[in-house]
């Protein structure tokens, strides 16, 4: 019955233009007609051109999807933004947002509240406080929350207690103490707790343990004691634990030896030493080891060179670790990067590290090396980044490193180096970075 159709039709569009007076618009333009004749909005997800055009004339940078909808919007600026940020309820579907410097202050963040479906905030090194918190706190979908170097306080992680989509919260180099870390007991998803220079104390850390941490950063948390890592083992559920510059001893390494999941153990300058290290034998999943400057010793380097995951290795400024120590390291094949600055590798023992064929990252500052080491060397076909500053190389074992062929930056600051040779070095291979 097509004529039946088609008399329907006619009758259609002679009705649409006797009651709103259509004629020949496009398909678009009747749908919005008709919604602004019956009194309804536009659809809740369509971005607002005007809103648009006055985020970019003000410098925000925007991201669009391939429908055309801002995704992402950032700014860094000393001047105040607060009368621009009206215009984000234009952008309804923001996911993530980036607002940075001094212009950033609490003046106009009650905007925030219109992006409903906004996954990423980040307000490093803005001039934000705690008002601004009670925005953060009603936004729905909030997954990961960056506020370094920010002025909230403790009142302000009160704000947030609520936010239970929140995965990722970075609070580094803030004003946060034991208090503040009590409203964060709620967050049952969070995953990732960035603390880095915060004012917390072993206290501090009960507040965590019910939570299904994954990371935890507590580098230059300078109070953070055998207390305090005791029951940060208690987390099960930890794959990286950051200690940088904290009280920890080979008593507290103990507990670690509980944390089955562990894939990153970051204990720069602190006092653990082979006895410590002996906790960790049986942590088979540890893929990165940062121990710079800690007190690791021959039995401690003996351990880590038995656990077979490790790819990331920085032991420089380990001092008490002897040259025959070192050998040991060439067990460790899947090793992608490897830190020996100011150690006493020697050229017997770099000798051991031929299999080391994986290594892309090697840090030979200041060691013992001489151009012995240069057939080693050729050996790791994969290096990309290579420090030799502080070495004993001369100008013929340099030359020689032009067979590395993935080479892409060398360090020979504090060497003896020929300019002639640098030059050589440059016009022969057009993609190194030769670094004096």
């Amino acid at each position: 019955m097509p004529h039946v159709r088609l008399l329907f039709a006619i009758a259609i569009c002679t009705f649409l233009v006797s009651v709103f007076g259509f004629q020949r618009d496009s398909l678009g333009q009747v749908a919005e007609r008709i919604d602004s004749q019956l009194g309804r909005k536009l659809p809740a997800n369509q971005d607002d051109p005007s809103a648009v055009k006055a985020l970019e004339a003000a410098g925000f940078a925007l991201t669009k999807n391939d429908a055309g909808q801002v995704v992402e919007c950032s700014t860094a600026s000393d001047s105040d933004v607060s009368a621009v940020l009206a215009n984000l309820a234009g952008i309804p579907n923001t996911q993530k947002l980036v607002l940075s410097g001094p212009g950033v202050t609490d003046q106009g963040m009650e905007n925030l509240t219109k992006l409903t479906q906004l996954k990423r905030l980040d307000l490093t090194d803005s001039a934000i406080g705690d008002e601004t918190m009670k925005s953060i706190g009603k936004l729905p979908s909030l997954e990961v929350l960056t506020l370094r170097r920010t002025g909230f306080t403790n009142a302000g992680l009160a704000e947030i207690s609520g936010s239970t989509k929140l995965r990722a919260l970075d609070l580094r180099n803030s004003n946060v103490t034991d208090a503040g870390l009590t409203h964060l007991s709620g967050l049952k998803k969070l995953v990732d707790l960035q603390l880095e220079k915060a004012s917390v104390k072993d206290e501090g850390i009960k507040a965590l343990q019910g939570l299904p941490l994954k990371s935890i950063n507590l580098n230059y948390c300078t109070t953070i004691s055998d207390a305090g890592l005791q029951m940060l083992c208690n987390i099960k559920t930890l794959q990286s634990i950051q200690l940088d510059s904290t009280k920890i001893t080979d008593t507290g390494m103990a507990g670690v030896a509980k944390l089955k999941n562990l894939r990153r153990l970051r204990i720069r300058d602190c006092d653990v030493t082979g006895e410590g290290f002996a906790h960790i034998a049986n942590l088979t999943q540890l893929g990165r080891l940062e121990l710079r400057m800690s007190s690791l010793d021959d039995a401690g380097l003996a351990v880590v060179c038995q656990l077979p995951k490790v790819t990331f290795l920085d032991i420089s400024e380990c001092r008490l670790v002897s040259a025959a120590a070192l050998q040991q390291i060439g067990q460790l094949k899947g090793l992608t990067y490897l830190g020996l600055w100011e150690t006493k590798l020697n050229d017997e023992a770099f000798s051991a590290f031929g299999e080391l064929t994986s290594l892309t990252e090697l840090n030979l500052e200041a060691t013992h090396l001489t151009d012995a080491a240069v057939p080693t060397l050729l050996k790791l076909q994969n290096l990309s980044n290579l420090n030799l500053s502080g070495t004993q190389l001369q100008d013929a074992g340099f030359q020689k490193l032009r067979g590395l062929p993935k080479l892409k930056k060398l360090s020979v600051k504090n060497t003896s180096i020929g300019f002639d040779v640098v030059d050589e070095l440059v016009e022969a291979r057009s993609d190194l970075e030769v670094i004096e």
